[in-house]
């Protein structure tokens, strides 16, 4: 049987080795987000990173099973991605333990035979209409009741004692994107005070521990992830040698770590945005 935790850490460990940071998706137009073809939903989490990484233009993902029922048919020697999920296994009538499960995906671009007329027409990429700083604005003002934000100085941080991102000058950074990239992962990170999401690995970090490592890597999925539902590029870490040795360090010794980082950032992005999320529910 395969080792979910494994395989999955075993992807993002030989991209590392590459020099390449998977969850830096390229800049995608919401049109373009990676996306099963039949349900239409987005891929979330960890999900969004493993496909991230697939070498398809295409963002429609199916099952095998959801292929064959749209009339089509796998070209020849395809593969499929895997694509976690959580079930509750119960154990007893009392007791239900959540369960790491995949199945296979297979991206539009190694089928044939599907009917045009199941397949979404989509818009050129370079003919969408779209602003990403305005839509990092509505994400950094939708966080209601988030910590306060204080530009000035050359050093970008959140202060856990003091529930306080400071940033750099907005004119001190070389592009748009990477201030906002920055101000994302900052904000990342302040979903974990006590008065948000209590994430325990926020409490007494030391530079260069595990628990450092752990929160850095969560930070840096959020970024990432709220840097894909604004459309823009996620911008390059600074001093990412250091970071990735690090991380390469940590993954090889928690096979578990990718998968339950991604998962908890999920949860800090879902927190950040639940405002303009109610208000998309309610409209």
């Amino acid at each position: 049987m395969i080792d979910i935790y494994k395989e999955v850490t075993r992807r993002i460990i030989a991209e590392l080795e590459k020099g390449n940071i998977p969850w830096h998706c390229p800049w995608r137009p919401k049109d373009w987000h990676n996306r099963n073809l039949i349900s239409g939903k987005p891929y979330r989490g960890i999900n969004q990173i493993l496909l991230c990484m697939m070498p398809y233009d295409s963002p429609f993902w199916m099952t095998l099973r959801q292929l064959k029922k749209l009339g089509g048919e796998l070209k020849p020697d395809e593969k499929g991605t895997c694509v976690v999920f959580w079930t509750l296994f119960e154990k007893d009538s009392d007791t239900k333990i959540p369960v790491l499960r995949f199945y296979r995906v297979y991206n539009l671009e190694q089928t044939m035979g599907i009917p045009a007329k199941y397949i979404p027409v989509l818009p050129a990429k370079n003919q969408v209409v779209f602003d990403p700083i305005g839509n990092a604005e509505e994400i950094i003002s939708g966080y209601q009741d988030g910590p306060c934000i204080r530009h000035g100085g050359n050093q970008a941080c959140y202060s856990p004692s003091l529930d306080l991102i400071r940033m750099p000058e907005r004119i001190q950074f070389d592009k748009e994107e990477e201030y906002y990239s920055t101000l994302f992962h900052e904000m990342a990170h302040s979903t974990g005070h006590q008065s948000r999401l209590n994430r325990p690995g926020l409490k007494n970090i030391n530079f260069g521990s595990e628990n450092y490592s752990k929160e850095e890597l969560i930070a840096e999925f959020g970024a990432a992830f709220l840097c894909a539902q604004t459309g823009i590029a996620h911008a390059t870490i600074q001093n990412s040698g250091a970071y990735i040795k690090n991380w390469l360090e940590k993954l090889r010794n928690d096979k578990k770590l990718a998968i339950q980082a991604a998962h908890k950032a999920q949860k800090a992005v879902d927190y950040i945005m639940k405002n303009q999320q109610m208000e998309e529910k309610a409209a």
